[in-house]
C-alpha cells in the first residue's frame, strides 16, 4: 500500500490520513490562488493596465488560510524552526525538562492565538465589521482560524502527554544520514 494512504506509524501523535490530506490539500490550493491571482494581477497592472480588482485583501486573506492551515501540518511533521545554540550544554534530565516546557508553551500559545482570534471574531462580528474592497466579514474567517489554531493546540497536548510517557522525541537530534551515501555528498 502507498505511503500516502496509511497513516505514518512512528512517534508523535496517531495520525489519522484524511484530515491531513484535507489540510495539504487546503494549503495547496490556498498557495496556488495567492500564486495565480499575484500572477494575473501583474501581467494585468504591467502588460494591459488593467490590475484585478480586490487583489491586495484577496491575498491577505489567503495569506492567513495558508498559515494557519499549515500550522497544524508543520506541528504534525515536528517541523518548526527551531536554533539549538545551546543544545550541546543541555543534557540529561535537565534535556527531557527542556523538551516539555517547550511543547508546553508551544501549546499554551497556541491556546492564546485561538483565544485572540475568537475575540477578534466576535468583535468583528458585533461590530458589523466588513473588509474595505468585497464589504464582506472576516468574522467566519477568523472562527475558522481559530478552530485550526484549536486542532494545533490539541496535537501540542497530544505530543505532550507522549513526550512525558517517554513515547517519542520532540526534538531531531542528530544529523539525517542518507543510507546509500553515509559519508555525506
Amino acid at each position: 500500500m502507498p505511503q500516502s494512504e496509511t497513516p505514518e506509524a512512528g512517534p508523535g501523535p496517531r495520525r489519522s490520513a484524511w484530515p491531513v490530506h484535507l489540510l495539504k490539500v487546503m494549503v495547496a490550493l490556498f498557495l496556488f490562488a495567492m500564486a495565480a491571482l499575484t500572477f494575473v494581477d501583474v501581467i494585468g497592472r504591467y502588460v494591459f493596465s488593467a490590475p484585478v480588482p480586490g487583489t491586495f485583501e484577496s491575498v491577505g486573506l489567503l495569506l492567513g488560510l495558508v498559515t494557519f492551515a499549515a500550522l497544524p501540518l508543520i506541528t504534525l511533521e515536528k517541523g518548526q524552526i527551531t536554533v539549538d545554540l545551546f543544545d550541546h550544554f543541555i543534557r540529561g534530565r535537565f534535556r527531557q525538562i527542556q523538551q516539555l516546557v517547550v511543547l508546553l508553551g508551544s501549546a499554551a500559545m497556541a491556546l492564546f492565538i485561538a483565544e485572540r482570534l475568537w475575540s477578534a471574531a466576535v468583535d468583528e462580528w458585533q461590530a458589523n465589521y466588513v473588509t474595505e474592497y468585497f464589504g464582506i466579514s472576516r468574522a467566519p474567517l477568523l472562527v475558522f482560524l481559530a478552530v485550526l489554531s484549536l486542532v494545533t493546540f490539541v496535537i501540542l497536548l497530544i505530543m505532550t502527554w507522549q513526550y512525558a510517557q517517554g513515547g517519542f522525541k520532540p526534538d531531531k537530534s542528530g544529523p539525517v544520514v542518507d543510507p546509500e551515501n553515509p559519508g555525506g555528498p
